[in-house]
């Protein structure tokens, strides 16, 4: 597949097992990724502990998207919940990571 053409993977893909697959999939995805999307996922980066422990709708404000905008990226990285995405950021840290 040309990279120009690539998006995120969406429903049924396995999600990203650790924030370093998760950027590996936004730096790959990048040109599918727009609008709130792209923004959601530059701030997932950006502020791993907002990721960690906020809800969906604190991150949807701080991002300055919707909580629809959140969840819709989740679902298009492969996380059937936005808790399975939360807990990859809260294992990074764990670790000491980020």
């Amino acid at each position: 597949m040309d990279q120009q053409s690539f998006v995120l993977p969406g429903r049924g893909v396995k999600p990203p097992a650790s924030v370093p697959e998760l950027k590996e999939a936004f730096r790959l995805g990048a040109r599918g990724l727009k609008g709130g999307r792209l923004e959601v996922a530059k701030f997932a980066l950006s502020h791993p502990y907002d990721i960690a422990f906020a809800s969906a709708r604190e991150v949807a404000e701080r991002a300055g998207v919707s909580t629809t905008t959140v969840m819709r990226l989740i679902s298009d990285l492969g996380f059937e919940k936005y808790a399975a995405f939360q807990q990859l950021f809260r294992e990074e840290l764990r670790r000491g990571r980020q």
